[in-house]
């Protein structure tokens, strides 16, 4: 071979080839992060919808909903918040709080927060103190310390959220 001669050589190609490999792994990471982050958001935004319907509830009938962990999003128990509690249809309530109940994304949970027959990861609601309480322990993918949640099992009751298990009464 003469030393005017044009083209790659084997080595070169590789090296490219390993940059490219190692450029699509760091994208594939970040791309799996963002959307553990997103899934992580969009949870804490719907438990801040529940928090916000379960006071309207509260205000209005001066009680919270009836339940003992009850699975949140469960379309014949708990599909709408109304009037007369959590409910499967509330086509016929007089006051309806919340139309459609949201659940969990289960996707990327380790399932540290079941409930419900059959057990599944949920959004888990129980009322306490006769009416004057409730408690929703749900579960998150990531550690968000600017909030004070915890990876795992989490609690929402109507003074805010807080870290690990719900406290008994």
């Amino acid at each position: 071979m003469s030393k005017s001669s044009r083209g790659f050589t084997l080595l070169e190609i590789l090296v490219v080839i390993a940059i490219i490999a190692l450029i699509g792994v760091f994208a594939a990471v970040a791309v799996n992060a963002a959307r553990s982050k997103q899934r992580d958001a969009t949870r804490l935004a719907n438990i801040r919808q529940l928090q916000s319907a379960l006071e309207d509830h509260f205000n209005e009938g001066n009680t919270y909903p009836a339940g003992e962990l009850l699975p949140l999003g469960d379309p014949t128990t708990s599909a709408c918040l109304g009037l007369n509690g959590f409910l499967g249809d509330c086509s016929s309530e007089s006051a309806v709080f919340l139309r459609i109940v949201p659940g969990t994304y289960a996707d990327g949970l380790k399932g540290d927060v079941t409930c419900g027959d059959p057990a599944r990861k949920a959004f888990c609601y129980t009322q306490r103190a006769g009416g004057d309480k409730y408690v929703i322990h749900f579960e998150l993918e990531n550690a968000l310390p600017s909030i004070g949640l915890q990876k795992g099992v989490n609690c929402a009751i109507a003074d805010g959220m807080q870290a690990g298990v719900c406290p008994e009464e």
